[in-house]
């Protein structure tokens, strides 16, 4: 059985050789940032055209994953995701295209990471803070919190005000980071 870091080296190595722009996204980049918890999928932001999508489902096919062309091809036309599983594991990918200003913004923010020997594409902290205050699920919030206390000294706040104001979250935002900041406080005094 593979683990999470033996797939993600597998795919992100893939995609670097082929020069397919892409970025790790939800909650494996909350692992990277944040709060660690449980994760089984790998999420992705990829800029593939059609004929590339080609390659990328053989080469899943022949690396023991259930990838079919055609699922992946429908998924970027409807705009939606494809959900690709790990024969080996009960890991899954769940890769989409760009589909907004969003994940466009998002895909070029992304950071060069290097962990176990290879590198990766990660979504930059800022822009995983404000998507997750976006969806708003409890875990999202959750996530946005951890990632805010984890990597406060490093955060560009000009560009996540900027971001949440774009994403319509800055109220979200702003009472998160008072209620992460005064907890701050009070683990200090």
């Amino acid at each position: 059985m593979r683990s999470m870091n033996e797939i993600l080296k597998l795919v992100c190595t893939f995609l670097n050789e082929e020069n397919v722009v892409y970025v790790v996204v939800g909650g494996l980049a909350v692992l990277f940032y944040g709060i660690p918890r449980t994760t089984m999928d790998i999420d992705l932001i990829i800029a593939m055209d059609m004929d590339e999508t080609k390659r990328f489902a053989q080469f899943l096919t022949e690396n023991d994953f259930f990838a079919d062309e055609e699922d992946i091809k429908t998924a970027f036309e409807e705009k939606s995701h494809a959900t690709i599983e790990d024969k080996t594991s009960m890991i899954r990918l769940d890769i989409k295209g760009i589909y907004s200003e969003n994940d466009r913004i998002t895909l070029e923010g992304r950071r060069k990471v290097s962990s176990a020997n290879f590198e990766f594409y990660v979504t930059s902290p800022e822009d995983l803070i404000a998507n997750k205050l976006l969806f708003g699920s409890d875990q999202d919030v959750k996530d946005a919190e951890g990632i805010y206390v984890r990597q406060f000294d490093h955060l560009d706040m000009e560009y996540l005000e900027e971001r949440c104001e774009g994403l319509e979250v800055y109220e979200e935002f702003l009472m998160m980071k008072k209620r992460v900041e005064r907890r701050m406080k009070e683990l200090v005094n």
